[in-house]
């Protein structure tokens, strides 16, 4: 029986640590729909919202009794993009493909059966979309845009957790780096930048 003890609490303790880990880490994949808008910071061009959608893994790390975790996930995103050339008339509208990196800091309460959360943090996002797609896009009469490969922005959201697998939400990322410009082949001066805007509906499943 003493030879078997140590056997025991080792057993015990890998199943211990097991799960905590399970508790402090858990893995997931996510999906929703995006909404997507152009923002230019000038009146020559205008924007109006396109739908697209996303998924990919998703990671959530929690801090036991506090309430604190981080959200990861690695995600495929097409956006769709539409503007309007105000001084030509010319309407455009695209799908372009991105990849995602957000890192949120996530608080939430309540109990097991459901949760209430907030999270904020920066997304970085890379255009995976061939120079053909952006250049057709983008090029209008009076001159030739360009398109950002690399951009981040600051993302802000809410939701609720269900039985601990489940979670729904929504988010808002606040594009803090241009998404590109247009030089103005005529009028230098009225050569816009823009960014994007997008709010994404969430739903994610954690095993």
């Amino acid at each position: 029986m003493k030879k078997l003890l140590p056997l025991i609490a080792a057993v015990v303790f890998a199943t211990t640590v097991s799960a905590q880990d399970k508790k402090l880490l858990e893995w997931g994949v996510e999906a929703g729909l995006n909404i997507n808008s152009l923002s230019f910071n000038k009146d020559v061009l205008a924007s109006s919202n396109r739908a697209g959608f996303f998924v990919g893994p998703k990671v959530k790390v929690n801090v036991p009794l506090l309430g604190f975790g981080l959200d990861g996930a690695l995600i495929y995103s097409m956006n769709s993009a539409a503007y309007n050339d105000v001084t030509n008339n010319v309407e455009k509208s695209e799908s372009f493909s991105y990849l995602e990196v957000p890192i949120n800091l996530r608080y939430s309460f309540g109990l097991k059966a459901l949760k209430i959360y907030a999270a904020t943090g920066p997304q970085f996002n890379y255009c995976l979309s061939s120079e053909n797609t952006l250049n057709d896009f983008f090029a209008i009469a009076t001159g030739q845009g360009d398109m950002s490969r690399s951009t981040w922005g600051w993302n802000g959201g809410a939701g609720v957790e269900l039985f601990s697998h489940l979670q729904v939400g929504v988010t808002y990322t606040i594009p803090i780096s241009d998404s590109g410009n247009f030089e103005w082949s005529q009028l230098q001066n009225l050569a816009p930048n823009f960014k994007q805007k997008t709010i994404k509906v969430r739903l994610a499943y954690f095993f």
